[in-house]
């Protein structure tokens, strides 16, 4: 937990909404969490960045020269991605150029709207030489809004927010399967259901980590041996919330648990899943 910046706290004496947050700076927010720091130098291994990511629960990690200049990024996904037969490879032949590179002066809802355009929940932050400063990322901004608009926060419906349109997969689909779903859809994570849509357990790219695989899109789903099964892998204890809960309640539980999205069931007993809402749900809310 990390207490709001001045600049914040001269904007919400004057208006305890939201919409304040737009105002800040990048520079202001960035560096006040572990993945906001994380980098590694170029002739890292590969296997030590997987460690890193895994044991640290990172979603992206900056690759940064020796002179501090950034060099590109590395996400779970692209570790997933990588043949374990290459795990001996650099984190420099990993890299990826970052969608979206901000700049430290520019306003926290300038940032927001290219992070959401580029389908972006993390970019590294330079200056003006290149230097690697950190990542302003959808946790922060998170962090950021429960620590200073959680009056806001109350008075806004999870249905309100909410995607409906939710896809979720099986307990017996194969991992492969998911693995190519979640890249064609560039999503980190999806629930499970059941045959009668009850949610039983959400599958994420850390659940995927966590167990070691890797380069899963590259399994047959036509052969003999398909792999392991979603059952084999994900969690089963989820937390969910209701249409009618509060979007404090679903920034809360993000904020304390750095969960990337909660599940919506219709009520305790059917546990029906009827909607989601993920950081860029809670993250669109203050550039609407």
């Amino acid at each position: 937990m990390w207490g709001c910046c001045v600049e914040l706290k001269d904007v919400v004496n004057k208006d305890r909404s939201t919409g304040s947050l737009v105002k800040l700076r990048v520079v202001d927010i960035i560096g006040k969490s572990k993945i906001s720091k994380a980098f590694v130098s170029p002739d890292t291994r590969l296997v030590e960045v997987r460690k890193i990511i895994r044991d640290e629960a990172l979603r992206s990690i900056a690759v940064v020269d020796s002179d501090g200049k950034l060099i590109g990024i590395i996400t779970r996904g692209s570790v997933l991605s990588v043949a374990s037969s290459k795990s001996e490879a650099m984190a420099s032949s990993v890299a990826e150029p970052p969608m979206v590179i901000l700049r430290p002066d520019v306003t926290l809802g300038e940032a927001i709207k290219s992070m959401l355009k580029a389908d972006e929940w993390a970019s590294p932050v330079v200056d003006s030489n290149g230097r690697f400063l950190g990542f302003l990322t959808f946790d922060d901004i998170v962090q950021l809004m429960i620590n200073c608009c959680a009056e806001n926060l109350k008075s806004v419906s999870v249905s309100d927010v909410m995607s409906t349109n939710v896809v979720a997969v099986s307990e017996e689909d194969f991992i492969s399967k998911i693995w190519n779903r979640m890249r064609e859809l560039r999503y980190a994570g999806l629930p499970v259901v059941d045959s009668s849509g009850r949610l039983v357990g959400m599958i994420t790219q850390y659940d995927l980590i966590a167990k070691g695989y890797s380069r899963i899109h590259l399994e047959s789903e036509g052969g003999a041996s398909r792999g392991p099964r979603v059952k084999d892998v994900m969690s089963r204890s989820v937390t969910y919330l209701y249409p009618w809960s509060s979007l404090y309640e679903v920034v809360s539980l993000m904020a304390k648990h750095s969960y990337g999205r909660v599940p919506i069931v219709n009520n305790s007993k059917e546990l029906k899943l009827v909607g989601i809402v993920d950081r860029e749900d809670v993250v669109k809310s203050l550039v609407r």
